[in-house]
């Protein structure tokens, strides 16, 4: 466990943390901004958003010892590129589509 993770001392904790979490998560949902289909920003983001799930859920199925570990290494490569494929989109239109 990474120093800067959280531990729980109790499920108390953990449920204040996962509020906080949820919370956080549904105030940045709301106040995204503006999303533009015709912006390549914005498919790159829904793929590394689709990828850090599918790396998520991989974990998951191999934790539970329904995959193989196979599975985390294919989702970590789609997140490396899908975070290389957003770095290219802000590099195409810096300042989107305006």
């Amino acid at each position: 466990m990474a120093e800067d993770e959280p531990r729980f001392e109790d499920d108390e904790k953990f449920r204040q943390f996962e509020e906080r979490y949820n919370f956080l998560v549904e105030d940045a949902k709301r106040h995204f901004g503006q999303w533009d289909m015709c912006d390549p920003v914005v498919w790159a983001i829904v793929r590394l958003v689709q990828a850090q799930n599918d790396l998520a859920n991989a974990v998951c199925e191999v934790v539970d010892g329904n995959a193989p570990e196979r599975m985390i290494e294919d989702a970590i490569t789609e997140r490396r590129e899908a975070i290389a494929a957003l770095t290219e989109a802000f590099e195409q239109e810096p300042r989107g589509l305006i």
